[in-house]
């Protein structure tokens, strides 16, 4: 089973804006334009999804019964998703399977005190991109690499300090329907989220289709 791997730690960071040299670490030419495309996209698919909250199936599936005040704290931290996404301090890091934190089939993981550092397992790097499935794909159940990175940095403490509460969209939309709180503090909540608003709902939003796979992915 794919997971996440969420580190916690001690005092808040101060985050800088990066120079491009900065922004990865450690990756090669294919993975750093892998990485940069999906920074691109996730931007503005998060803007789409903070723009989708409202009393809809999408937001019920995966934050639970529908008020006022839980929207808001929903659409406030997808519109700090984008902050970040906007600031150019996101780091990536390019770790490899055997350096910590990447054993079991890991995606990503972060330290919540350390914005915007994010590290990437080499699995991440498997996964696809989401402007190049349409709904109903099955691969979407793996997660994308915008939808990854969309969970990754809601964990930050600047941004929405998200926990992982569950993994799995059975588990997750499972708990969203028990338990609204819990699914509001989730990181794959908003993953996949702003994954279905986007890409996988039946019926798109404000009936505008999907943007077509960019021609170079």
């Amino acid at each position: 089973m794919w997971r996440f791997t969420f580190l916690l730690a001690g005092l808040i960071g101060t985050a800088f804006p990066a120079t491009a040299d900065e922004r990865f670490e450690g990756c090669n030419a294919e993975q750093t334009k892998i990485i940069d495309e999906a920074l691109g996209t996730a931007k503005d698919l998060t803007l789409k999804a903070a723009v989708a909250v409202g009393d809809t199936p999408s937001y019920q599936r995966w934050f639970g019964e529908y008020s006022e005040a839980n929207a808001e704290q929903v659409r406030a931290n997808l519109k700090s998703v984008v902050t970040a996404l906007r600031g150019g301090g996101v780091t990536a890091q390019c770790d490899l399977a055997a350096d910590d934190g990447c054993g079991g089939g890991t995606y990503a993981w972060v330290y919540a005190h350390e914005p915007y550092l994010m590290h990437l397992c080499p699995p991440f790097f498997t996964l696809p991109p989401l402007t190049a499935l349409r709904p109903g794909e099955r691969r979407s159940d793996n997660g994308t690499l915008e939808g990854t990175l969309v969970h990754e940095i809601s964990h930050f403490r600047p941004v929405a300090q998200t926990e992982d509460h569950c993994y799995s969209r059975t588990d997750c939309s499972r708990m969203a329907q028990g338990d609204a709180r819990r699914a509001i503090e989730n990181a794959d909540s908003y993953q996949y989220f702003t994954e279905d608003v986007t890409y996988f709902a039946r019926q798109p939003l404000a009936n505008k289709p999907p943007p077509a796979p960019r021609a170079n992915r």
